[in-house]
C-alpha cells in the first residue's frame, strides 16, 4: 500500500485537496484491497480552514507521521504568512530519509523553502510562477500542468490535482487503470506530464483562433529576450499584417502592442511583489531602455514604476475585460506591499 500524506496549511485550496483524494478513493474503489492509503496531516491545529472558509480535520500532526511514502503539502493564499521552520526541517528530514515530496498549488513555496526542490522541475500556479522563479533561483520553475521527477512531484494547483494523481495511479498500477479512474470521475481531458499549463489568453476555451493563441504562448515563453513578430509569424505559417489582423480581432490591437502589454504585465507583477530595482525588472521584461519603459509603464498604468510599488493593492477590474495589462488577480498575496524578493 502507497501511503500519501497531505499537509494542509491554512487557507488551503480545497479544490486540489478534495480533488487528489478522490482521484485516490475511486482508484481504490477498483480493488478489493485498496492500494492507496491517504490521510491530512496539520502543522497547527487539526481544523485547517481553507481558502473557501471550510475547514478540514486533520488526522494527526505532521510531526507524528511515521510510515508513509509521499508528503504533499497544500498552500494557497497568503502562503508565507503560514511558515514554518519546524515543518520545513521535518520535509528536510523526511527527504533524507528518501520520501517523496510533493505539492499542490502555492504548497510549492514551502517545499522550495525548505530548500528540497534546489535542482529540480517545479510548478506552480501561473500568477505565482515569476515570483517564486525569482524568489528561488535554484529551482527550474516551468509553465506546465504538473511536473513530476524521480522522488518529486508538483502541480499548479486545483484541477490539476487530478491530473498528478492521475499520474500517481498510472505509475503506480498502470494506464489503464488511471484511464479508467479518469473516465468514473468523467475528467475525459486529463492532461499528460509536460501539458503546458494555460491562462485566459493561450486557453483553448477562450474563444481565440488557434494562432492567436499559440502566438500568445510563444510571446509568454520568450519575455526577456523578445522574439521578432516576424519570427512569430513565420513559426505559424502566416504572413505578419495577417498575424496582425487576427490581433486586431481579439484584442483591437497589433501583435507588437500585445507582446508589449504581457511585457509590461510581467513588470508589474515583478513591481508590486517584489524589491528588485527597477531597471532591473525592465530588462528581464525585454525592455533595453529604461527610460522606454518608464514611458511605456506610465501610459498603461498611470503611475510610474516607483509610484505603483509605492501604492496599496490593486483595485478589483471587471472580470469580463480581456486585456493582459489587468491580468493580475487583486487579492493575491503577491501583490502585497510586503516584499518578499
Amino acid at each position: 500500500m502507497y501511503t500519501i500524506a497531505f499537509l494542509l496549511l491554512p487557507e488551503f485550496s480545497l479544490l486540489g485537496a478534495v480533488s487528489a483524494t478522490e482521484t485516490l478513493r475511486v482508484a481504490n474503489s477498483l480493488y478489493p484491497e485498496a492500494p492507496f492509503r491517504y490521510l491530512f496531516v496539520h502543522d497547527t491545529q487539526p481544523w485547517v480552514v481553507s481558502s473557501s472558509g471550510i475547514p478540514l480535520q486533520a488526522d494527526m500532526h505532521v510531526r507524528d507521521l511515521k510510515t508513509f511514502d509521499a508528503l504533499v503539502v497544500i498552500s494557497s493564499f497568503r502562503h508565507d504568512s503560514y511558515e514554518n521552520t519546524d515543518t520545513q526541517s521535518l520535509i528536510r528530514r523526511f527527504d533524507r530519509h528518501g520520501k517523496t515530496i510533493g505539492s499542490i498549488e502555492s504548497g510549492v513555496y514551502h517545499i522550495a523553502r525548505a530548500g528540497v526542490l534546489n535542482g529540480h522541475v517545479a510548478t506552480a500556479h501561473f500568477n505565482n510562477l515569476p515570483m517564486f522563479a525569482e524568489l528561488f533561483p535554484e529551482v527550474s520553475f516551468v509553465k506546465k500542468v504538473y511536473t513530476w521527477t524521480e522522488k518529486r512531484m508538483t502541480c499548479a494547483g486545483g484541477a490539476a490535482a487530478t491530473d498528478m494523481m492521475l499520474h500517481l495511479v498510472s505509475e503506480r498500477l498502470g494506464k489503464a487503470v488511471a484511464a479508467r479512474v479518469a473516465n468514473i470521475i468523467i475528467f475525459p481531458y486529463r492532461r499528460e506530464i509536460g501539458a503546458y499549463q494555460d491562462d485566459l489568453f493561450t486557453s483553448a476555451y477562450n474563444g481565440f483562433p488557434q494562432p492567436v493563441r499559440e502566438a500568445c504562448r510563444m510571446m509568454e515563453e520568450a519575455i526577456h529576450r523578445p522574439l521578432d513578430i516576424e519570427t512569430i509569424a513565420e513559426h505559424l505559417a502566416l504572413s505578419r499584417r495577417h498575424l496582425d489582423r487576427l490581433f486586431e480581432i481579439a484584442f483591437n490591437c497589433s501583435t507588437f502592442d500585445y507582446y508589449r502589454m504581457i511585457r509590461l504585465a510581467r513588470a508589474r507583477k515583478l513591481v508590486k511583489a517584489t524589491g528588485i530595482e527597477l531597471t532591473s525588472i525592465a530588462m528581464r521584461c525585454g525592455f533595453r531602455s529604461y527610460p522606454r519603459f518608464l514611458e511605456r509603464y506610465r501610459e498603461a498604468y498611470g503611475v510610474s514604476p516607483s509610484e505603483d510599488r509605492a501604492s496599496e493593492l490593486l483595485q478589483p477590474t471587471q472580470p469580463d475585460r480581456v486585456s493582459p495589462l489587468t491580468d493580475l488577480h487583486p487579492y493575491q498575496t503577491q501583490l502585497d506591499p510586503k516584499r518578499m524578493v
